[in-house]
Order: structure tokens, then sequence, then C-alpha cells
């Protein structure tokens, strides 16, 4: 195993009806709060007067800015810190999906800092963030990202496009309420976007370290068999609380770093994905979902011990091929098998996309993978997942 440090400063307040805990857990942050949400849903939903009418009753001072986009832009980021400054902000509630979560750790940072978000985001960064910023209070509406238990968002570039981590111990929130009665109101596409994130997480340690870590391999193995248990009871059954119960759970779980605890690697997966949801607004499930066909073909070779390890223990086949393929017969049983061609990318884009993956990764000609994955390579699995054709009919 490699060597390894496990903090979660978080604490996580989960379950049924927890939401109604907001106010008293907020109440311990600070006293005026400046309230993070996205454009539509908290206000539509009624969740956000909800929130307010607790916090009122708690004698919690708020004030709100309800403009996060989906892929949180760099410069709604530095008018929600310019905002958080002058109203005298002492704590942030980020109340949404991961891209208000997101969004919130980096206003957080534009609020004690006064500079621009991109700094802290560059490759290499212009600015580290500070050791102290302002507290969080998490509560998350939607089981994808993992935002409610790392110390990581990542933003969209408003002029270039590209999109960037800001990662600081400071930006684990305090507190997360994960209450899976909020994720009832999420439709099918969106909830299964989440479920491939959640998978996504996991799956890209698994197969990107070259470390003995048999504890962590079972336990991301799990994890990533009842994400796509239950995300398959939900999609048949949208209501099904107990199944978003465990989805909620394991998305939580996933990027906490205790499933790939003793075993470090690299996300290449999402250096791949993320040129595409900065470009086209796609939503980042979505675009993961279109290219992990794609990438795990092209480097069958490079994963096929691991292949094999995970179809033995998961899909009951020890064939790195046929477990690419029962993959991907689960993603077509949850209509999670689509194109990039269907989302909208241009081909004629996708050289152009190449060069984003790298450069996001801080590379010049390849990303980091198990083994680097070559400019070519990675243009390769463009080409494929742009039109699947035949590859996997079968599947």
């Amino acid at each position: 195993m490699d060597n390894f440090v496990f903090n979660l400063p978080t604490k996580i307040i989960f379950g049924r009806g927890e939401f109604s805990k907001i106010g008293e857990q907020a109440k311990l942050l600070g006293k005026k709060a400046l309230i993070i949400t996205g454009r539509h849903f908290a206000k539509s939903s009624g969740l956000l007067d909800k929130a307010e009418k607790l916090l009122k009753e708690n004698g919690v001072e708020f004030e709100e800015f309800c403009k996060i986009e989906p892929n949180p832009e760099s410069d709604t980021v530095n008018e929600g810190g310019k905002l958080a400054r002058q109203i005298g902000a002492d704590f942030l509630i980020g109340l949404g999906g991961g891209s208000v979560i997101d969004a919130t750790k980096a206003i957080s940072v534009v609020a004690v800092t006064g500079r621009d978000v991109w700094d802290f985001c560059e490759k290499p960064p212009k600015a580290k963030v500070p050791e102290k910023t302002l507290p969080i209070l998490a509560v998350i509406t939607v089981a994808a990202t993992g935002s409610e238990a790392d110390s990581g968002g990542v933003i969209t570039n408003s002029k270039t496009r590209n999109k960037r981590a800001i990662f600081g111990e400071a930006l684990f929130p305090k507190i997360s309420i994960v209450d899976p009665l909020l994720t009832l109101t999420v439709p099918k596409k969106q909830t299964i976007d989440g479920v491939i994130d959640m998978i996504t997480h996991i799956f890209e340690s698994y197969l990107s370290s070259h470390a003995d870590a048999p504890v962590s391999d079972r336990i991301s193995e799990v994890l990533i068999k009842e994400a796509m248990k239950q995300g398959e009871i939900v999609f048949n059954d949208l209501e099904n609380i107990r199944a978003r119960e465990s989805l909620s759970w394991i998305s939580t779980l996933a990027l906490s770093g205790f499933p790939s605890a003793g075993r470090r690697g690299p996300f290449p997966m999402h250096r791949l994905e993320h040129p595409i949801s900065g470009v086209y607004g796609i939503a980042h499930g979505r675009g993961l979902a279109a290219l992990m066909p794609a990438f795990l073909y092209h480097t069958k070779d490079m994963h096929a011990d691991r292949l094999k390890l995970f179809g033995k223990n998961v899909l009951s086949t020890d064939s790195p091929q046929k477990t690419i393929e029962r993959i991907v017969h689960w993603m077509k049983k949850v209509e999670a098998f689509v194109s990039l061609k269907e989302l909208g990318v241009k081909y004629e884009d996708l050289k152009k996309l190449t060069d984003m993956a790298i450069s996001d990764d801080g590379g010049t000609n390849s990303i980091r993978a198990r083994e680097p994955i070559s400019r070519e390579k990675i243009l390769e699995i463009y080409k494929t997942a742009y039109n699947y054709k035949d590859l996997f009919r079968k599947a």
C-alpha cells in the first residue's frame, strides 16, 4: 500500500429529514451567512424558503446569491466572493448539487483573499488557498460529485472555457447535511448522470494505481457494484427512497478519500471530460458516460490486470474485454450509453479538446494515467467516443 494520511474534518449529518437541522447547525458556524444556490431549483422547489425559515428561527442572518450555473464559472464565483465580503458574511451555506458546493468552496477563497479565483486554478497556481477561509455548511441535493466530503472544487474559466480544480484543506465543509429525501425530485437523466460520476470517482483510482491495496480494492468493488445495483433500481423507480439513500452515501464516500486510501492514482477520465463540459456546457456525468467505454477500450492493455480483477469480483468474468462489455451493457440498461456526437460535440473540435485535456493535467504531450496517455491516444479516445457505430453493438 502507499502511505497515506486520511483526514475527514467534515461533520456529516446523514439521513431522511436531516435538512430540518440546517438552522441549528448554521448557528454553530456564524451569525451571518451568504446562501449560495443554483439559478432555479432551490427557489422553485421551495427548499430555499424552508431553509431561510429555519435560519430565522435560529437567529441566523443571511443574504442570497442564487446565480450558480452547472459547471460553475469563474466570473460568477468572483461575483459571489465580492458579495460575501460586502455583506460581512462570516460563513457560507451551499444549498444545491455538486456545482453549487464546488462554487461555494471557491467563493470562500475569493471572499477572504479578494483575488480572482483563477489565480488558484492555474497550472501551476499563482496563489495558494489560505489555511483559513469562510467556513462552509453544505446541503447537498443530488447524489453525484461527493463535494460534500472533499477539499476541492472544479471551476470553468468564463473566458477560455478551461475547467480546473481548486484544492485546499480549508475547503472541506465544516458541516455537510446529506438528506436523501432532497434527491427525490431529481429527474431520471440527472440521477443516472450522478451515478456515473460517483462510479468514475471510485473506478479511476482503482484502475490507475500500481499499489497493492487489497482492502481498498474490495471497498471500491463493493461500492461500485452497489452503485450499479441501486442506480438501476432508481432508474426503474424514481421514488425508491431506500435506493436513493444508498446512492447518497456512496456519493459521499466516493471522494472522501476512504475508498482509495493506500492507493494513489490520477483521474484521466476526468481530465478528458473537463474540456467537453467546459466548452459545451454538457452535464459532467453525461460527458463521463460518453467517454468511459472509449477510454476503457483504448486502455484495455494498460489496465488488463485491473479489469480482470474487477470483472472477476464484480461482473462474473475474468476477461478484460467482457468486463468492458458488461459495463457498457449496464450503461445501456440505464440509458447512459451515449456518444459525443449525440451530445452535440463537433468533430472538428476534437483536436482542440485534446490540447485542453493535456493543459488541464499540466502536461505538454500526454495526460497522467497508470501509464502516460499520449496526445495521439487521447485523440483516438475522443474519435471513438464521438460515434461508437458498431463497436459495442452486442454489449
